[in-house]
């Protein structure tokens, strides 16, 4: 049977422009998506060959699909994974619109859905953009409430080094985590990690380019810093290939392709006494409150993506000054729009 699929386009506005080791933005192009009375969001990311016309795309052509009742979303899944090659963000969306709908339909919030207790403290991370040294500090001053800070380095060892440094004075008791989006070599890698050891950086985010896993190794072997990847854990039949050489992985929505998929990760992770990191990319509150649900599971949180934003245009997942996050106990994923008018429609 096919579906109806409602598209639109929506651009997330960045507060200050925020760099990685990549690139820097002000802006990232989404979409949101009904199905059914069943919410999503696609953030597609460059990195990954995807953007805003390439998911446009896939959901046309998952709407074209004969698809299995909505209501077996692991059927469904799997129709869509077999003629929709790629794509995860556009996938993610779908996905996530079949379990709002599911969640709807039943009057059960996701995380109850999933067995999973909401009591349990989750503390996001905030992140701190590259920048020039003096901007990421104007940057730190203004987010030193939150208990747990994020920083974006990979572009400059002795420039990042000198920045850390420097967020460690001004915020000595703040828990700090360092992400290098795969922008080191080996040797700066090293050397980088062992000098953050020395500040009581948290652990490292994938500091070397992806499936580098001879590298990945000997970087194990040698830092003194926990390693987790982002850009080398997509989806299960990446971590294999990562046992022995990382101590843990970044789960996103828009990597994985959905909540399905996600949950699945998340298993595996536990089997190979992985930590599990549930993460995301610049997106709005809906997105970023259906990862949400998957918090409990998960050692590290950094689902600040709508908090990164001035025009959220949802109402979902609540966070304290400090970070602390609180599920939304509505049905289904718990994320409504903050006005009729919020979609720009």
């Amino acid at each position: 049977m096919k579906h109806k699929i409602e598209i639109i386009p929506f651009r997330c506005q960045l507060t200050d422009p925020f760099g990685i080791s990549r690139d820097v933005s002000t802006y990232r192009d989404i979409l949101i998506i009904q199905v059914d009375g069943g919410w999503g969001e696609a953030a597609p990311n460059a990195f990954y060959k995807e953007n805003q016309a390439s998911a446009k795309e896939a959901l046309l052509r998952i709407q074209d699909l004969d698809l299995p009742d909505l209501d077996y979303i692991e059927d469904v899944q799997a129709v869509v994974e077999k003629y929709i090659p790629g794509e995860r963000a556009a996938k993610a969306a779908f996905n996530m619109a079949l379990y709002d709908r599911l969640g709807k339909k039943f009057g059960q919030p996701l995380y109850r859905m999933f067995g999973l207790n909401p009591s349990k403290k989750m503390m996001t991370s905030f992140t701190i953009g590259i920048d020039t040294l003096d901007v990421m500090m104007q940057k730190v001053e203004k987010s030193k409430q939150y208990d747990i800070l994020k920083i974006k380095i990979g572009k400059d060892p002795e420039h990042d080094v000198r920045v850390m440094k420097e967020i460690r004075k001004a915020c000595p008791n703040t828990t700090i985590r360092v992400d290098m989006n795969a922008g080191y070599t080996l040797e700066q890698a090293q050397e980088v990690c062992k000098a953050l050891f020395d500040l009581g950086i948290e652990y490292a985010e994938q500091p070397l380019a992806k499936r580098n896993f001879e590298q990945l190794a000997i970087l194990k072997k040698n830092s003194p810093l926990p390693i987790i990847v982002d850009e080398d854990s997509m989806v299960c039949k990446d971590l294999p290939q990562l046992v022995g050489l990382v101590d843990g992985i970044n789960i996103k929505l828009m990597k994985s392709g959905g909540l399905t998929e996600a949950l699945k990760m998340v298993a595996m992770a536990q089997a190979y006494d992985f930590k599990i990191m549930i993460g995301c990319m610049v997106e709005t509150s809906l997105a970023v409150t259906a990862a949400s649900h998957l918090a409990p599971y998960c050692d590290y949180i950094d689902l600040d993506g709508s908090l990164l934003t001035s025009n959220d245009p949802f109402i979902g997942t609540k966070f304290s000054p400090n970070g602390q996050m609180f599920l939304s106990n509505d049905a289904g994923i718990g994320a409504t729009l903050r006005n009729e008018n919020a979609l720009g429609q």
